[in-house]
């Protein structure tokens, strides 16, 4: 601006560059539109706090009065299962009796049976797959955990051995389970046989092992034999029970245990 003060002209210069900069745009809105639009919020912030301050509210988060209350589930019971190849579930096709008996009473199972094993038999690749396979007593000793109930089922497989000494596996191996978990509800199961009549001697094996459960505080399940005279529940082995055949077994445990469940 000619005749101008020099003084005017620098004011005027400061004055135009804070204008461009005020002008500029952010995101597609002036500078000056974003400053405005930050003052309009804080000063709404400061007014409705000073608004709750006065009257008393809080700005806490109240939750409303019909939200339901988060439920964590409960833990299912642990419960261990030792035995031969009929707790195993050799020949059902992935149908196993625990299977069968947990889920209706939600249970987490740990079935640490296996083939050709019993109070005093021990097993092979011919029997469980493996190199070896221990007693029942052994294989308590996979248990992790503290199981609620603890089921020991089968004799089958002891068989052909001298009875006390099965008597006296039977004792040693329920009393061992006894102190280590005084706790869990202990159910000892009569030794099964398949669609053939037993031999003599599995009735002499049920005698030993359910005077050695009632000696350690356990339920002894008396539950017949169920896959007796019924080759249809027989798989082509003529020794295992199919699917259908771990369904009997399943009710017959179940009709035993009901009565003793705490």
């Amino acid at each position: 601006m000619a005749g101008s003060p020099k003084g005017y002209d620098v004011a005027m210069g400061r004055l135009g560059g804070a204008t461009r900069a005020f002008s500029r745009d952010i995101g597609g809105m002036p500078v000056w539109a974003l400053i405005l639009s930050a003052v309009v919020a804080v000063g709404a912030i400061g007014a409705f706090s000073m608004a709750s301050a006065a009257d008393g509210r809080s700005t806490a988060y109240t939750l409303p009065s019909d939200a339901a209350t988060p439920q964590l589930p409960q833990p299912m019971p642990l419960v261990a299962f030792l035995g031969d190849s009929y707790t195993q579930g050799v020949g059902g096709g992935g149908v196993t009796w625990p299977d069968l008996v947990g889920k209706d009473h939600g249970w987490d199972i740990a079935n640490l049976a296996l083939g050709g094993t019993g109070y005093l038999r021990t097993s092979d690749e011919r029997g469980c797959g493996r190199p070896y396979c221990g007693r029942y007593i052994e294989a308590s000793q996979e248990i992790i955990g503290s199981p609620r109930i603890i089921f020991v089922a089968g004799g089958r497989n002891d068989l052909r051995l001298e009875t006390a000494d099965i008597a006296a596996a039977a004792e040693h191996l329920f009393a061992d389970l006894r102190e280590r978990y005084p706790a869990a509800q202990l159910f000892v199961v009569n030794p099964w046989y398949d669609d053939d009549a037993p031999p003599a001697q599995l009735a002499a094996v049920t005698t030993v092992v359910r005077a050695a459960a009632g000696g350690a505080g356990a339920v002894f399940l008396e539950t017949g034999q169920p896959l007796e005279g019924e080759p249809d529940l027989i798989v082509d082995d003529g020794v295992h029970p199919n699917s259908d055949g771990y369904r009997a077994l399943a009710a017959a445990v179940a009709e035993a245990l009901e009565p003793h469940l705490e």
